[in-house]
């Protein structure tokens, strides 16, 4: 049980990162969070037929300045900084302290993101 970022692409763009609560059980791992506008968001992702858990390159890393995860982390710092009514404060450095990871599947991906290399490797390893 933790913290854990979640790029929601099944959304409308733009894709954003939601900080969300994550409960890892043997078969899944749950995510959910307040929605904007009231109501919870669960997301819960497959564990079995999930084929590699794999660290990836953070948002500051120049290679990774195309990638989706990055682009929306890119996004919701600079609303952060200006000031964008209703961003959390976290938003504001999550360029600097988000440390990405990846659930592979035989048809996509799904991006998650811990606050810290340390905790991310904990939940890789969790998940593995």
């Amino acid at each position: 049980m933790g913290l854990l970022w979640y790029l929601n692409v099944h959304a409308p763009p733009p894709y954003r990162w939601q900080r969300c609560e994550a409960l890892l059980y043997p078969h899944m791992l749950l995510l959910s969070w307040i929605a904007p506008g009231g109501g919870r968001g669960i997301v819960t992702l497959d564990l079995l037929n999930c084929t590699e858990v794999r660290s990836v390159l953070t948002p500051m890393q120049p290679a990774a300045q195309d990638d989706v995860g990055t682009i929306a982390a890119r996004l919701q710092s600079e609303e952060a900084a200006a000031g964008t009514p209703g961003e959390q404060f976290s938003e504001m450095t999550l360029m600097e302290m988000l440390c990405p990871f990846q659930l592979l599947y035989s048809d996509g991906v799904e991006r998650l993101g811990a606050e810290s290399a340390r905790e991310r490797v904990r939940w890789v390893s969790a998940i593995w």
